[in-house]
């Protein structure tokens, strides 16, 4: 078997081991080109709903400052020991935004922020999916929105896995 095969070998096992909806959902986001990684947390404890609402407040003021429509991938992730979610999105059509502006704009209104630079070598889509399919809790919610292509793409849910 020659080096090359080994590698081709290497990924259909690893591929095989990966669940394919996971793997489906990595193919949807790779298809977008994105600019920011972002996890979003709060300073209090609000509920769900509250919480969304706090993003898509902040993402709307992004888009009205910066006078321009951002694609995002939103997957939301609940503490272990706090019933309070945090978001993780892959944020698009914000070349040349400045991260810092909105890390400080989310501080003072919410909470923290870590926003990076996306870099699709580090595999992001793929750690967002997680929270889409994920395992432990049975259940995921995301939403993508304002993804430009043939027709806006807008899809939100809610995956409940039974056993």
């Amino acid at each position: 078997m020659t080096p090359q095969n080994r590698t081709i070998d290497k990924c259909n096992t690893f591929n095989r081991q990966v669940n394919p909806l996971r793997l489906a959902w990595v193919d949807l986001l790779n298809r977008y080109n994105w600019d920011w990684f972002a996890t979003l947390t709060f300073r209090d404890l609000p509920k769900s709903f509250t919480a969304v609402n706090r993003v898509k407040k902040w993402l709307m003021a992004i888009q009205k400052d910066e006078k321009r429509a951002i694609g995002y991938f939103m997957a939301t992730e609940w503490f272990k020991t706090r019933e309070c979610p945090h978001f993780h999105l892959l944020m698009g059509n914000l070349e040349g935004v400045r991260r810092d502006k909105w890390w400080s704009t989310w501080y003072t209104w919410y909470g923290r922020a870590r926003i990076l630079p996306y870099d699709k070598g580090l595999g992001a889509g793929y750690y967002l999916t997680k929270y889409v399919v994920k395992d432990v809790y049975q259940s995921g919610m995301f939403e993508i929105g304002g993804l430009q292509g043939d027709r806006q793409l807008k899809l939100r849910g809610v995956l409940k896995i039974y056993p």
